[in-house]
C-alpha cells in the first residue's frame, strides 16, 4: 500500500459515495514535490464513521495508510446483528489515519487504490 501522503495535500479530500461505494480522493505532493492525486476506493461499503483527530485513538500503523483491524467489536456487532448477511458480505474493517483531518473506518468487501500523477 503506498503512502497517502496526507501532511501534504493541496486541498481537503473529497469523498464520493455511490450505492455501497464510497471514494476518497486526495491530491497532494510526494516525496519529490510532484502533485499526484491517490483515490482509495472501498467496495460494498455497509458502515462508515469519521472521527476528527482531536478525538481519535492511537493506532500504531494506520498513519497514511490503510491497515485491517481483525476481530474487532464492531464486526462482531454487525455478525451478532444478522449472521447470514454478514456471511454474505463477508466484510472487513479498514482504518485510515489523514494527518489533521482524522480517522476513517469502513467496514466494506474491500478496496483498491488507484494513482494518477
Amino acid at each position: 500500500m503506498p503512502v497517502i501522503f496526507s501532511s501534504t495535500l493541496e486541498k481537503d479530500p473529497i469523498i464520493e459515495i455511490k450505492n455501497l461505494d464510497m471514494k476518497i480522493e486526495l491530491i497532494g505532493s510526494d516525496e519529490e514535490n510532484r502533485i499526484r492525486k491517490v483515490s482509495v476506493c472501498f467496495n460494498t461499503v455497509i458502515c462508515n464513521k469519521h472521527t476528527d483527530a482531536n478525538f481519535t485513538p492511537v493506532l500504531f500503523g494506520s498513519y497514511d495508510k490503510i491497515v485491517e483491524l481483525i476481530n474487532s467489536e464492531w464486526l462482531e456487532e454487525l455478525r451478532n446483528i444478522n449472521q447470514e448477511e454478514f456471511n454474505f458480505w463477508n466484510p472487513k474493517h479498514y482504518v485510515l489515519y489523514l494527518d489533521d483531518i482524522g480517522m476513517f473506518q469502513f467496514i466494506a468487501k474491500g478496496f483498491e487504490v488507484i494513482e494518477d500523477e
